[in-house]
């Protein structure tokens, strides 16, 4: 059952990535948007070794992409904002879990990411609502902790993905806050769609 939604999974992502590169059918791409998270969990919990933490990422992934249909609407915003931020938190005591930890090897890898999250913030920051600032800062370091767990697991699939969430939700940002380029949609469901497939599937093998 596994590789059944999985293979529905990565059938569903190409359709919605066709949609969204296309920029037409609008309709069609918001539904197959919310199809995604449930077809992946499916996928994750007939492995029949899914931590639960790994399961409630996958269904607040699915949470946050419903209200992120309308993310132009602040309520919705803010919602999807809350649920990718719950999701993101419950993927670190998962890749915490799988890490090991050195001094010498996290003192430089904490102060890189640090600065890589200084940077992309400094490109946001005037473009941000006085009100968002603090939010958005306090999603930046915690997706910035995950990616921290995600690096000491020493696992491709799971700094790929930790990569992929990152890229994803910068673009995700400039594109609300800044200008969304032409095929915006489609390169932050494309590193979105990888992220999810890597931390909550590949990640269990």
């Amino acid at each position: 059952m596994t590789i059944l939604f999985s293979a529905l999974y990565l059938a569903a992502s190409a359709v919605h990535l066709f949609f969204c590169f296309s920029q037409k059918y609008r309709r069609a791409q918001d539904f197959t948007k919310v199809l995604l998270m449930p077809l992946l969990l499916a996928a994750a919990l007939f492995t029949g070794n899914c931590p639960l933490f790994t399961a409630l990422a996958l269904f607040f992934g699915w949470i946050g992409d419903i209200l992120l249909l309308r993310p132009k609407q602040k309520p919705f915003f803010l919602g999807g904002l809350a649920a990718f931020l719950i999701g993101h938190i419950c993927y670190i005591p998962v890749l915490a879990g799988a890490g090991s930890y050195s001094l010498v090897f996290s003192l430089p890898v904490g102060t890189v990411l640090l600065l890589l999250g200084a940077g992309a913030y400094a490109t946001l920051h005037r473009h941000l609502p006085p009100e968002m600032r603090i939010p958005v800062v306090a999603y930046l370091l915690v997706i910035l902790c995950m990616a921290f767990a995600a690096i000491h697991t020493q696992r491709p699939q799971a700094i790929v993905g930790a990569g992929a969430f990152v890229l994803s939700d910068y673009m995700l940002a400039r594109g609300l806050f800044i200008q969304k380029g032409r095929y915006g949609d489609f390169l932050v469901m494309l590193t979105y769609l990888s992220a999810q497939f890597c931390l909550g599937l590949l990640f269990l093998y």
